[in-house]
């Protein structure tokens, strides 16, 4: 029991994993424990570091295929920070490695289905599915990406599939697990997620996606404050889980609880990356709906200014802008009502000001006279 609560300490893997940088040709189990402290560093989101000791890993070791785990984890690392550039220049530099292992091309997929890059993708996926032999975990996960993301509903069961099969075996990492259970969530297919998050549990008893399965499933059954549980025990864990973050602010609108969704959102704030979608279109959400209730025009202000920056993000990542539009137009038509309201209440007291002045006036013409 305790050798089991040891492999999942931070401090024992780091530790641990000192021997794959000691080592000049690091050991298979120099190599498990450094892959071991890369996923809890993702169950952290720690984003920056997986990518910092990953492509380190890549560049101490001298066996092409031994790369491949480290390259693939570099690669899902990039994804999460929505650094586009990185995947492309690292799709590159894969495909200029394909002549000394096929894996590298499945990898490449993979990066560049990451980026958005979709006609380089579906070329290279042709390539693979039509090459024989070419038969690593990584090419059945890139297919199964590229096939869970298209529009065919046949083709999404085949992706399924595929990535599932990826997922069955042994050496499946805790990253491809990841990216699993995303595409099970993008086709909503919630039975199979609750399935998913079972097995995560049981393999990765530090991953947090289990609890958020959960809370997606509470979510869907509209259960807010209990989705609102389940992420304080989240956030608990992990006080820097940024999806546990996003998703409890929305279950505060969803509840009513504006200003706590505010609150969340701006004590948090740090933790953000400025091109970070749902973090602005949420924060631009919470301001308008509390203005709705009191308006104020600097609030105004910062509502218009996160909502915008949300369709500017949405608009670069291709990423749909109607949700942020819908709201600013909103939010413009509120801003005009209120400026209206105003308006008339400022010409108000503009004529009483004149009427108390007039009537100071005759009062004081009153005066003159009955004293003359």
């Amino acid at each position: 029991m305790q050798k089991d609560i040891q492999s999942f300490d931070v401090k024992y893997l780091e530790s641990a994993s000192n021997s794959f940088w000691r080592e000049i040709n690091p050991s298979a189990k120099s190599c498990i424990s450094l892959i071991k402290l890369l996923e809890i560093y993702a169950s952290h989101e720690e984003w920056e570091k997986i990518i910092n000791l990953s492509s380190r890993a890549v560049l101490h070791l001298t066996k092409f295929y031994d790369r491949a785990d480290f390259y693939h984890i570099w690669i899902c690392a990039l994804k999460e920070t929505f650094d586009h550039g990185a995947l492309i220049s690292l799709g590159k530099h894969l495909l200029k490695m394909r002549n000394y292992h096929p894996v590298f091309l499945s990898l490449a997929l993979i990066a560049f289905h990451f980026a958005s890059c979709s006609k380089v993708s579906l070329k290279i996926f042709k390539y693979l599915r039509n090459s024989k032999g070419v038969e690593n975990r990584f090419a059945f996960e890139a297919c199964g990406l590229l096939l869970a993301s298209s529009k065919n509903s046949e083709n999404i069961n085949k992706g399924i599939n595929l990535i599932e099969k990826v997922c069955q075996d042994k050496k499946a990492s805790y990253f491809t697990w990841r990216n699993y259970l995303r595409k099970l969530s993008e086709n909503n297919l919630i039975e199979k997620m609750s399935e998913t998050y079972n097995l995560i549990h049981e393999k990765f008893p530090f991953a947090q996606e289990p609890y958020l399965v959960a809370v997606l499933i509470s979510m869907y059954e509209k259960d807010w404050n209990e989705s609102i549980r389940i992420l304080g025990q989240i956030l608990r864990d992990n006080p820097k889980n940024t999806n546990a973050i996003l998703a409890m602010a929305d279950c505060y609108l969803e509840n009513g609880d504006f200003i706590k969704s505010l609150s969340l959102l701006t004590l948090k704030e740090y933790l953000f990356l400025d091109n970070d979608f749902d973090y602005h279109l949420l924060l631009g959400k919470s301001i308008k709906y509390i203005i709705e209730g009191e308006y104020d025009s600097n609030l105004y202000e910062t509502a218009f200014r996160h909502l915008n920056k949300a369709i500017a993000i949405a608009k670069s990542l291709n990423l749909n802008s109607s949700e942020p539009e819908k709201e600013i137009h909103s939010l413009k038509i509120l801003n005009s009502i209120n400026t209206q309201k105003e308006a008339i209440i400022e010409e108000d007291n503009i004529i009483k000001i004149h009427a108390e002045n007039n009537a100071i006036d005759l009062e004081k013409m009153y005066i003159e006279r009955k004293v003359s």
